[in-house]
């Protein structure tokens, strides 16, 4: 067992923590573009413990920032997206997409105050369907991450956004956890309903998976095997990709599933899920209806 310390660096992830400004450098999955419209309502957000607020402006660029004002701390999730920026509703002061104030109709023409006022804007970059931040310190944030589904066409990509009531860490763990299959999912799978030529037989049928943990580049393996057939050893491989993402091998509904455990704050996780049908869209017939 670990070090209850440890354990508490690992779901502490605020401003300043081990945890959070490890997380910081990594692009994070924020929201699905089809939740901001060119002038829209702004969209509050969580994450890694600071309180947000997304907006696509009128050219259709995202901003995420701070959800403060910098004048007096008014929330700018009540501000009006308006001829690109977003706009307090206390005294109008207007913020683009990259934090720059860029109207402040309160102070004098003449004066240049607003160019020295700036929000706390971070990184913001779009791909098939999805907006990601970069909440790190360096000047120029490194590559979105190359994961697989979050290269496919949007077309192909199902992605949902779900809140879960617990750390990052917990939820994460759940989901390479193999051995909770045969018991917690049996009101929905029994063994009587799984082909004899599924794989996903062994994993109802054998609760009491062997483990054999690889360390790799780019986060952990964990292979699981079961006693299969005579003779025969059932594995299934789940990998843990640095910080927060998950995959896992495909289930009986021809899916495959990658997924991000994205910390809000110590006590919630945003549960990201990018999945597509095992086959190209391109390589399966099309059916009627």
């Amino acid at each position: 067992m670990s070090k209850h310390k440890d354990s508490e660096d690992l779901v502490r992830v605020g401003p300043g923590t081990v945890m959070g400004e490890m997380m910081r450098q990594y692009w994070i999955p924020a929201a699905m573009s089809s939740e901001l419209k060119p002038d829209g309502a702004p969209m509050r957000l969580v994450l890694l413990g600071e309180r947000l607020i997304a907006f696509r402006d009128s050219s259709g660029r995202v901003g995420i920032m701070d959800h403060r004002c910098p004048h007096r701390c008014a929330s700018l999730f009540l501000g009006r997206n308006e001829e690109n920026g977003l706009r307090c509703v206390y005294h109008g002061w207007k913020y683009d997409a990259a934090g720059n104030c860029v109207d402040m109709p309160n102070a004098p023409p003449h004066q240049d105050f607003k160019q020295k006022i700036r929000a706390k804007a971070y990184n913001v970059d779009e791909r098939n369907g999805l907006i990601w931040v970069y909440m790190g310190a360096r000047k120029e944030a490194p590559p979105l991450p190359a994961i697989e589904a979050s290269l496919l066409p949007e077309a192909e990509l199902q992605i949902s956004f779900v809140q879960r009531e617990c750390n990052w860490l917990q939820a994460l763990e759940g989901d390479i956890d193999t051995s909770h299959f045969g018991f917690l999912h049996t009101g929905s799978v029994q063994p009587d309903d799984v082909p004899p030529a599924s794989l996903l037989r062994w994993t109802v049928t054998n609760r009491a998976p062997e483990y054999h943990v690889t360390d790799t580049n780019y986060g952990t393996m964990y292979c699981a095997y079961r006693a299969a057939e005579p003779g025969q050893t059932y594995w299934r491989f789940a990998n843990f990709l640095f910080p927060f993402w998950t995959q896992t091998p495909q289930g009986p509904f021809d899916r495959v599933n990658t997924r991000a455990w994205v910390p809000m704050d110590d006590t919630h996780t945003m549960f990201v899920s990018l999945s597509w049908r095992g086959s190209p869209l391109s390589m399966r017939p099309l059916q009627n209806g």
